[in-house]
């Protein structure tokens, strides 16, 4: 079996591995044989796989200098659980309309749909609702305005490190007819290494005019050093599934005709940087999948592309600097239970078992059963760990890169706390479901941690506990209802908890959609496509991604670290619970565990792009729209769409 090994320091790892890999070593915990190593992982300083049997394997762990050794992830993928997309609590799209299902955009375009953009531009664009939503509740009406921008997120590369993209979908396409979609896999190398490419004759000319390298070339280039320029020869390789081709990934027809099973990367795509759903509409976008089987790409080697693809990209000659990467993970990993498993668990301190099932009789019983379910056939679930130490270290080598990762919290209802000194830091329940064990000696046999920042990937990577700091930042879904006294809320789904960095809108989102997927709302720029209905703090997190992303624009080389700064300091507004629902702040009630619009020590802070303005709320504008809606609501109450007209529509100021 292939197992990959970490040693505790990197001067340590080419002791271990020339002793593994060459016969009769003195020292008894070696295995007296020459082990292969199946994957070198140059990349990294600390760890790599090799082929061992089970019993060499657990004489190994007892080697001072081994920090930890496991089944391969990558080779071995049934061992571990598969991460989930962050879509909404119910893991598949559902009908959940509320104001969509009044006044959403038509099926089949008409004229007024052009330009239409979703609620996430004008809502980062105010200081507080009543800014542009003055007098309304519930569900809010179609309003129509327009946005100014001052940064447009150029000379920035978002990573949607998700489940395609789909790169001719016309929220990607600029002025001159080509995409700013690019992959990693297929496109990343020549971006990385053009004259290697050039100089073979791997190129090819795209359906949209750029250059593209060959795939067999392009994958190539990362499995083996040798069919790269010598300056590259040894930055590491990645293994690249033979799944792994453009019509599977991003899509290789300019009509959308493509083989993507999913739009969730798609619809992430556009709320980060679509021309009209994407606060950084001038961002290069990168698509990285790694949450569908439609290219069998596993978490740990999107970790090390990414990497590898930050690490060493080239200069900008624009800018005099590389482009800084902003990745965008909406999903995470799960556990769960059935209803009728025998859960053990630890909270605050105090250890037991439940049954999955029974009603709420304490603070434990309360803390499951406000959890939402995201798993098939589970009872309940919970956002957690990888389960991989591989996994683990993949990604905090890249985040010690200078990777900027936006995350989103998870749509569990369940509180995420921080800091080491938080209560629920060491909680843990049984992993019934998947049947799984965390690695690391804080959790008990069968069970996985819940409750806390630390263990969670991907919201938990780069975790310094040295200095107590999370890297990653962590974003909250919004809800697009307004009650009846003017406040906001989160949505019911978001998990919450001061381990949430900000909320931004999220719920009821329009978003690109790929062909035959999601297809809610016909495009009218080109009837060939479609977008969707787009919620969960999926949608949220590549909103913040998008807003970051202009940030960089201005601030290339800042760090994690300055992020956070900025973001707390000019890029958030602190509203308060006058104007952010907080039903129970009190965290020894059991309403305070069960309840649905409790922040659970998460701040108010909401999402602000300072650099751009949202004019205060305008008169009514008539709908632009000849065409009347052809299925009319039959009674309208509250149930109103927000299908905000703004960002670059042909006729509108734009202010730059």
């Amino acid at each position: 079996m292939k197992y990959t090994i970490k040693v505790t320091r990197p001067e340590y790892w080419q002791e271990i591995h020339d002793t593994l890999c060459q016969r009769g070593s003195p020292d008894i915990r070696i295995p007296q044989r020459e082990v292969e190593c199946c994957d070198e992982k140059e990349h990294s300083p600390t760890r790599g796989t090799f082929e061992l049997e089970s019993d060499e394997v657990e004489l190994l762990k007892t080697h001072e200098k081994i920090e930890w050794i496991e089944l391969c992830p990558t080779c071995n993928p049934d061992a571990y659980p598969k991460p989930e997309p962050a879509t909404a609590r119910f893991g598949s799209n559902v009908k959940i309309y509320r104001d969509l299902d009044i006044y959403g955009p038509p099926g089949i375009a008409t004229a007024g749909e052009l330009n239409r953009t979703t609620w996430a531009l004008p809502r980062t664009g105010i200081q507080t609702n009543g800014d542009f939503w003055a007098g309304v509740t519930g569900n809010p009406p179609v309003k129509f305005g327009d946005v100014t921008y001052t940064l447009t997120g150029a000379n920035v590369d978002i990573v949607i490190h998700d489940s395609g993209v789909s790169q001719y979908h016309p929220e990607f396409i600029k002025s001159d007819g080509t995409s700013r979609v690019s992959d990693i896999v297929l496109d990343g190398p020549y971006y990385i290494d053009p004259d290697y490419f050039n100089t073979n004759g791997f190129t090819y000319t795209k359906p949209d005019g750029r250059t593209g390298i060959t795939t067999a070339s392009a994958e190539a280039w990362w499995e083996n050093g040798a069919n790269r320029s010598a300056e590259f020869a040894s930055i590491g390789t990645v293994s690249i599934p033979a799944t792994y081709t453009a019509a599977r990934a991003v899509g290789d027809r300019l009509d959308g005709v493509n083989s993507l099973t999913s739009s969730h990367g798609t619809a992430c795509a556009s709320l980060a940087a679509g021309k009209t759903y994407g606060l950084a509409f001038e961002a290069n976008i990168w698509n990285l999948p790694g949450i569908s089987d439609n290219v069998s790409m596993g978490i740990e080697a999107n970790y090390d592309l990414l990497k590898i693809f930050h690490k060493h990209k080239p200069v900008n000659s624009e800018t005099g600097v590389k482009n800084p990467t902003v990745a965008n993970g909406s999903w995470g990993y799960q556990a769960a239970f059935y209803g009728g498993s025998v859960v053990s668990y630890k909270f605050r301190g105090t250890t037991g078992t439940f049954n999955g099932n029974v009603a709420t009789t304490d603070l434990v019983t309360a803390m499951k059963n406000g959890l939402n379910n995201q798993i098939l056939f589970a009872y309940k679930s919970w956002s957690t760990s990888s389960r991989s130490n591989s996994i683990d270290t993949a990604a905090n080598e890249m985040m010690a890169e200078g990777v900027i990762y936006v995350a989103a919290a998870g749509n569990n209802n369940q509180r995420l706390g921080i800091g080491a000194t938080d209560p629920d830091r060491l909680n843990y329940m049984s992993d019934n479901y998947f049947g799984t064990t965390d690695p690391r000696a804080e959790f008990p046999a069968g069970t996985v941690p819940c409750n806390h920042r630390d263990w969670m990937n991907p919201q938990g990577i780069g975790f310094d506990s040295g200095t107590d700091f999370h890297p990653v930042i962590c974003v909250g879904a919004m809800d697009e209802f307004i009650l009846s006294d003017y406040r906001e809320r989160q949505a019911s789904y978001s998990n919450n908890g001061p381990g949430i960095d900000l909320w931004a809108p999220a719920d009821e989102t329009i978003a690109a959609t790929s062909t035959g997927r999601n297809q809610n709302y016909q495009r009218q720029d080109d009837t060939r496509f479609y977008d969707r209905s787009f919620n969960g703090t999926s949608a949220a997190a590549p909103v913040a991604a998008g807003l970051i992303a202009l940030y960089m624009e201005s601030r290339p080389s800042s760090s994690s670290l300055d992020v956070k700064t900025w973001l707390n300091s000019h890029a958030t507004q602190e509203v308060g619970t006058d104007l952010y629902q907080d039903d129970d702040a009190v965290d020894t009630n059991t309403a305070y565990w069960t309840g649905s619009y409790n922040l659970r020590g998460a701040s108010t802070r909401i999402a602000y792009n300072p650099y751009t303005v949202t004019p205060p709320d305008p008169d009514p504008d008539p709908d632009p729209d000849p065409d009347p809606d052809p299925d009319p609501p039959a009674a309208l109450d509250n149930d109103v769409l927000l299908a905000f007209q703004g960002v670059a529509m042909t006729g509108i100021t734009i202010s730059r």
